[in-house]
Order: C-alpha cells, then structure tokens, then sequence
C-alpha cells in the first residue's frame, strides 16, 4: 500500500509543507504495517466521497489531499481542518507521524 498526503493552506506558507509525504507500507515494521491496513480499513477509504465535508469555513484552514494504491485500486480524497471523523484523523495522524518527505 502506498500512500501520498500532501498539505496546502494554513495561516503561513511553509514551503515544506507543499511537497508531498509518501508512506509506502513496505518500509513499515509489521506492526505498523497492520495498523495502517486496520486504519484505512476503519475509515472504509476507498468507499469515501472524493471531497469530504467542511465543518468550518475560513481561510486559515489546511487542506489534505490524500491519495492511496493499493494493488489495483486507487483513491483520493481532500479534507479540511477540522477533520471531524476521529477514524480519518487516527489514519492522518498515522501518515503524518511515519511518512518521509
């Protein structure tokens, strides 16, 4: 499974944040490996609506577009701060955490 997140928005401009973050699961211990899979699994990624909802409106928010492959399938979808659904923002936080740049 491969992952792609990249960031855009936010109150500064990081020039960081625009590059994407790959997670590649193969680079994963086993355990994470796991997780990963329980994670996109719980959240039922591939079933999500390309755009997810915006709770709130505002210039300051950032935006995730996160695409992942998995064999033969592919998804993306783009969420905004605050990301409402805790299961998305544990799969966030996981890519976040254990991505490279």
């Amino acid at each position: 499974m491969r992952i792609q997140m990249r960031t855009e928005g936010g109150f500064a401009y990081i020039p960081g944040l625009s590059r994407p973050t790959i997670l590649d699961s193969a680079t994963l211990s086993p355990q994470e490996s796991d997780e990963i899979q329980h994670l996109v699994s719980a959240v039922h990624f591939f079933d999500l609506p390309t755009l997810q909802e915006q709770t709130v409106h505002g210039g300051d928010q950032r935006t995730y577009k996160i695409t992942i492959e998995d064999g033969v399938r592919s998804h993306s979808i783009q969420v905004t701060d605050p990301v409402k659904d805790p299961q998305l923002q544990a799969l966030l936080t996981f890519v976040q955490q254990h991505a490279s740049m």
